[in-house]
């Protein structure tokens, strides 16, 4: 019997967390009284009613950038001070960076080099197209020393495993790096 490799495993595990955690959010939007004239009416669901509204209420946040080339013309700013930033579990906010890590390189062609404030400013339009790649929707911070900012609010590690290939490192619930619960995606 063929084995699944440990990268595969730690995939599928990321992804049943992410629909476990969209089902939870997507069961608290539906969960309000309805009385019996709405239950006969055509409902919009609460992802799409509430998504204009309240950008917290959109049931899968690990969506990335369609145009994310058009996002550009706003410079970049730290997003640490803002106060509108949604509250994403950890493990999305690991997963939109890998995201946004593979839109960079899908764009570029390689991944951006340097430590976390280097990769960070290229994320965030230091880059030769000047394209802004992080998004506040997406749950993604950075802090007042330009450093992008696991779920837990302390700075990612990466770690350049090849020209395109980057792992991303979080220090975990302990917020200390290379302990037993840190977290890894590439």
């Amino acid at each position: 019997m063929k084995r699944i490799s440990p990268t595969v495993q730690v995939a599928l595990i990321l992804l049943a967390v992410v629909v476990a955690i969209s089902l939870h959010l997507e069961r608290g939007q539906t969960s309000a009284p309805q009385n019996s004239a709405a239950k006969n009416s055509s409902v919009v669901p609460p992802t799409t009613a509430n998504a204009t509204t309240n950008p917290s209420a959109v049931a899968n946040p690990i969506v990335p950038p369609t145009n994310s080339i058009s996002v550009a013309a706003a410079p970049p700013v730290a997003m640490a001070n803002t106060n509108i930033i949604p509250d994403f579990p950890p493990l999305t906010v690991l997963d939109n960076a890998r995201v946004v890590m593979h839109n960079y390189q899908s764009v570029f062609g390689e991944n951006p080099v340097g430590d976390n404030a280097e990769i960070t400013a290229a994320l965030m339009g230091k880059n030769p197209k000047q394209v802004n790649f992080i998004r506040e929707d997406a749950g993604l911070r950075v802090n007042e020393k330009g450093e992008l900012l696991d779920g837990y609010g302390t700075p990612f590690f990466f770690h350049q495993v090849s020209g395109k290939l980057m792992e991303i490192h979080s220090a975990g619930m302990d917020r200390r790096m290379w302990t037993f619960d840190d977290q890894v995606t590439r």
